[in-house]
Parts: structure tokens; sequence; C-alpha cells
């Protein structure tokens, strides 16, 4: 995973640079098409892309990066968004890199959706709206947290919940970390519920409520990499994609 500190300026031109050329191979094409998954809702386009939602030592960034690996896709974890909405040049990037029409919709998108309660002098919650809704127009693209299914629309992409009990997640949490498993317990508790307030208060929904998803993967049944391949084969039933760096991993 890069160094969201030292590189995420440069992930963000990456994903930048991706998205260009994905339009301009689109464009050039003798009978123009949508990259598979990709479709369009309102006045925007989306996907295709994959959104992780998880609970706290269930594996879910471990997962993504092995399938973004995989289908060539980058891979924003809660860290690497964080830093996105936070850094207000980097944000405005990433947003800038779309067409004026496409920045317009976003925004229009957005006021929709913000209550007055967060209208907050930071603007934290509208920045991090809209970098979900941008990365999921530009596609290709693995969201890990942030609340993205209830962002984006369903059917341009596939919602995991990644899942696993508590117990296990506490010794995985405890030896990742070098806590005790009581300190392992309180932070797995901790992060559970913030991650379910969250949704709940800004979205309406209950975050473990399993209709909510595609799929729902308890990784205590199979390893990482098992868990990844059932993703891809989920993925590919569902959106056509295609796996672009299988060669690279075999």
């Amino acid at each position: 995973m890069p160094s969201v500190m030292i590189s995420v300026e440069d992930y963000i031109k990456k994903q930048i640079a991706a998205f260009q050329a994905n339009e301009l191979e689109e464009k050039r094409a003798a009978n123009p098409q949508p990259r598979p998954g990709r479709g369009t809702e309102g006045n925007l386009s989306y996907g295709p892309y994959l959104l992780i939602s998880r609970e706290k030592g269930a594996g879910g960034s471990a997962v993504a990066q092995l399938v973004g690996g995989r289908l060539g896709w980058q891979v924003f974890d809660d860290k690497i968004v964080d830093e996105i909405a936070k850094k207000a040049h980097v944000s405005r990037q990433l947003i800038e890199s779309l067409d004026e029409h496409d920045r317009e919709t976003i925004h229009d998108i957005v006021g929709r959706w913000l209550k007055p309660q967060e209208m907050g002098a930071s603007g934290y919650l509208a920045y991090l709206k809209q970098i979900v809704l941008t990365l999921g127009h530009q596609g290709d693209v693995i969201i890990v947290g942030h609340a993205a299914q209830y962002i984006l629309p369903s059917r341009f992409g596939l919602n995991v919940r990644m899942v696993a009990p508590i117990e296990t997640r506490i010794r995985r949490i405890a030896d990742k970390a070098r806590l005790s498993l009581d300190a392992a317990r309180l932070e797995v508790q901790r992060t559970d519920r913030e991650r379910v307030t969250l949704v709940r208060r800004h979205f309406g929904h209950d975050a473990a409520d399993p209709l909510g998803y595609d799929l729902t993967i308890n990784t205590a049944a199979m390893s990482v990499e098992a868990a990844a391949e059932v993703i891809i084969t989920a993925l590919q039933r569902k959106l056509g994609v295609q796996i672009k760096e299988a060669d690279n991993v075999r």
C-alpha cells in the first residue's frame, strides 16, 4: 500500500492519468463502447468499482490490495481518502480533472445530500462525498470504507461486506499492532461502533444489514487469497470486468 504521508499526490496523479487514458481509448475506438460495468445514472457516468465495507480486523484492506493487483485498479482505503479530503489542493486536483459538466453534476448531487448540520466550516463531509463520487465516476477503483456503497449507484459496482467473529478479529489486531488482548478488544469495539454510528447518522442505514451488499464474506472461513478470488469472480459475473494483470501474479 502506498505511503499516505509521502505519495498521496502521486497516487492521485496516477488515478487521473488512468482515467484520462480510458477516456481517450474509448473516444478513439471505431465503435466506442463503455468499459464493462460502466453506465450512466442521471447526468453522470459511473463504474466499474468495488466497494468494501468491513468490520475492524476482518481483513478488508488486505483483500482490496490483492484484488486491485489482479485487476490493475487503484485501492483507496480509509487513510488515503482521509488524506485527500484533508488536503484541499489534492481534492481540487482530483475533482478538477473532470470536465465542467461532470464537476457541476457532482457538486449538485453533494449539495442535495448535505444536511444543514453538515455544512461546517471545514466542509470535510462535502469533500468526502465529492471524492467518492469523483472516484466512482472515473471507475476502475476499489474504495474501502467511508460508506461508499451509500454514495455510489450499486448497479455499476460490487458491494462487499467483510466480517469475522469478534474473537478472531481481536487476535488479529493484537498480533498486528502488538497489543494485549484487552487493548485489542477495546480497539475493535470502538472502531466497529464508530463505523456503525457514521453510517446511521449520515446515511440512515445499518452498516451490518446483509441486504445492503451483493456479497458478505466471513474471513475466518477462508484465506485472504480465497476471499480475493471470490470477489473477482463476482465482479466478472456481475459487471463483466476483465483481469488486466493476471500474467504478473500467476
